[in-house]
């Protein structure tokens, strides 16, 4: 039963925010101006590739079934969900991995990929991992605001910023590759309590990213 709950608990905390805001069309014909992804493995696009990290998917399999069938960073043998999200929103590219050479000029302008394998709502677990956890994703967001404003223009990237698609997923590894192979984490804390601890990340994450759409 206990083992039943807690797998709940974990689905229950993979949490895919997404925050859309539609207007009348742009530039692009795309329906938001970009799309702005944070969290974990789910949707890391290739920042591992740049990090001192076990967690890297930048071999085969993976890549097997995507462009010119080589390996991205993506934890997926094809395509993420947010790379459909986007190919819906009539994106002909995807937002880079903003660790990558790709995340510059006006690549930027379509938005950019924060999410790092291994990451997640437990700050401790994401440096243990040496992902990038989520504290410095945000870090990251501020630094390519910065670098849009330079490609864009002050008023026009505030604009993109506003109205861009907003995606945070994460919570998953921190049960898989943390609370329940640590035994200093399941321990310390019920499954209950610590979904209540990440419950509490999320919410304070979320918070900050709203600031953004006033």
């Amino acid at each position: 039963m206990h083992n039943r709950r807690g797998a709940s608990m974990v689905l229950n905390l993979v949490c895919v925010c997404v925050l859309l805001f539609l207007y009348g069309g742009n530039a692009q014909d795309t329906l938001v101006p970009a799309v702005i992804t944070f969290g974990d493995s789910v949707v890391d696009v290739g920042n591992n590739n740049y990090l001192s990290t076990l967690f890297k998917a930048n071999y085969p399999p993976y890549g097997r079934d995507f462009a010119n069938h080589q390996p991205t960073g993506r934890f997926c043998n094809g395509k993420l969900a947010t790379d459909l999200t986007a190919e819906t929103l009539g994106f002909k590219t995807y937002p880079a991995a903003y660790l990558s050479p790709e995340a510059s000029g006006k690549n930027l302008l379509i938005g950019a990929n924060f999410a790092s394998a291994a990451s997640g709502y437990d700050e401790n677990a994401a440096n243990l991992n040496h992902a990038i956890p989520l504290s410095q994703q945000l870090k990251y967001f501020q630094e390519y605001q910065t670098k849009l404003a330079k490609v864009a223009g002050q008023s026009k990237a505030k604009s993109i910023i506003k109205d861009a698609l907003y995606v945070v997923s994460a919570g998953s590894g921190d049960f898989v590759q943390n609370y329940y192979i640590n035994p200093l984490v399941n321990r310390a804390y019920t499954v209950e309590q610590y979904s209540s601890m990440l419950l509490s990340s999320f919410n304070t994450f979320t918070k900050v990213i709203y600031k953004y759409f006033k």
